[in-house]
């Protein structure tokens, strides 16, 4: 029954840590050859900070490379040690069901893991939310490109040319609906990001209560709590999105009233090295 709940808490922090990486990831964008070659050139007239001495500068701007299939190495980097550290606790547990001597034990190893991984959902949460990125910035790049066009053919209208003038004003509606249906988009799917590393943490947060009791409680008392955390969290969906900073302070709140929890809530943060140095519990 550990083990089920284990392994249920590390499917569900490697789906949250999926998403994190997904949302980090710029959208490719869509924009068609004529419009991209009219953007090039546009580029190159325009822009006073093109190095025009850098082959590889203009290469760049020619060829439309930039940063879009490119994650943040750190991050990458960070959230995969987070699912490593813990593959060795689900390890651990698998081990329950063949050793009866020592199980107790076993089960306390597993609690660094499972609770340095528990506060770094809640914290990765916390710091999307806070400051949330910005995956759809190559669409809205392009929206902008068709918005300075269409200002520009805007302008060089003549005075009597009212038709042209209304059909501009269509397209630039379009445009502005379309800015929209990108940040509409882009907050769902972080707000599912976000829904999935609470529902990690919530499941973690029980997970260590019950690594703590384990040694005091009989087979049919954990069999209950394990049905309950599953049940619980199954129905945690995330899809009731403008609760969401709602339901990141009521998971903090618990982990907080967690004795042991909050000691790893204060002596861990999310990518600062130096205080990760300071506490090796969870590097």
């Amino acid at each position: 029954m550990l083990r089920l709940t284990a392994e249920n808490f590390r499917d569900q922090a490697v789906d949250a840590i999926t998403s994190v990486k997904k949302i980090y990831e710029l959208d490719e964008p869509l924009i068609d050859t004529k419009t991209s070659n009219e953007f090039v050139v546009e580029q190159l007239l325009n822009d006073p900070s093109i190095n025009f001495r850098s082959p590889r500068e203009v290469n760049k701007i020619i060829t439309r490379q930039n940063q879009q299939h490119m994650q943040p190495s750190d991050l990458d980097k960070a959230l995969d040690d987070l699912k490593a550290e813990y593959d060795i606790s689900v390890e651990i547990f698998n081990k329950l069901e063949t050793i009866d001597f020592g199980s107790a034990k076993l089960v306390e190893r597993t609690a660094t893991p499972a609770r340095c991984l528990t506060v770094k959902m809640l914290l990765l949460a916390k710091q999307i939310q806070e400051h949330p990125p910005k995956p759809s910035d190559p669409r809205r790049v392009n929206i902008s490109f068709k918005l300075q066009h269409l200002r520009n053919q805007y302008r060089n209208l003549n005075v009597s040319s009212q038709p042209e003038a209304e059909s501009i004003k269509n397209e630039v509606t379009e445009q502005v609906n379309e800015w929209l249906k990108v940040n509409a988009t882009e907050q769902q799917v972080i707000n599912e990001s976000i829904s999935k590393l609470l529902t990690a943490a919530d499941t973690g947060q029980k997970l260590s209560k019950l690594i703590d009791e384990y040694p005091h409680l009989k087979f049919e008392v954990i069999a209950t709590r394990v049905t309950q955390i599953i049940g619980i969290t199954s129905r945690f969906t995330g899809r009731d999105y403008s609760e969401i900073a709602t339901k990141i302070n009521i998971i903090e709140k618990s982990i907080n009233e967690d004795s042991t929890l909050n000691e790893f809530l204060k002596e861990t943060s999310f990518g600062n090295r130096q205080t990760q140095l300071q506490n090796p519990r969870c590097q």
